[in-house]
């Protein structure tokens, strides 16, 4: 099953190797969200390729919560202060040998990455899944 997992990652990054969604920037009340859906084995090895989904967006700048998304899971979750700019927005689900781990990270250029790693080794069913983050702001 790992090898099914491992074509239908390489066709899709193929086919588009990121997504990526710029957009107008989100009103002080409105939640954000950078998902994406994805087919997962349930028998990763590390020679899988990671499923990822990124996004260009403007933000204000001011407290966050910040939230992973996992199907209905909402966790881990973190409050984090941002700058006013635009950051690049990057959720993926990596496969080690056996399990698979979600990350999350923002970036605006000249200033230090954030994280949301959720140290958790999950494993999952073969099955698609819906995966990313939130980011609700507290204005």
């Amino acid at each position: 099953m790992s090898g099914m997992f491992s074509k239908l990652a390489a066709t899709a990054a193929a086919a588009t190797a990121v997504v990526t969604l710029t957009g107008t920037p989100a009103s002080a009340a409105d939640t954000a969200y950078n998902t994406r859906s994805v087919w997962l084995d349930g028998e990763p090895s590390g020679a899988n390729y990671s499923a990822c989904t990124t996004r260009s967006m403007y933000l204000a700048s001011g407290t966050y919560t910040w939230t992973q998304i996992f199907n209905g899971s909402r966790t881990p979750t973190r409050d984090i202060y941002l700058a006013a700019g635009t950051y690049t927005w990057k959720d993926c689900i990596v496969p080690y040998n056996g399990h698979y781990k979600q990350t999350s990270s923002l970036n605006q250029p000249g200033l230090q990455t954030a994280y949301l790693n959720d140290p958790t080794e999950y494993h999952w069913s073969a099955d698609t899944y819906t995966f990313g983050s939130l980011l609700d702001p507290h204005f």
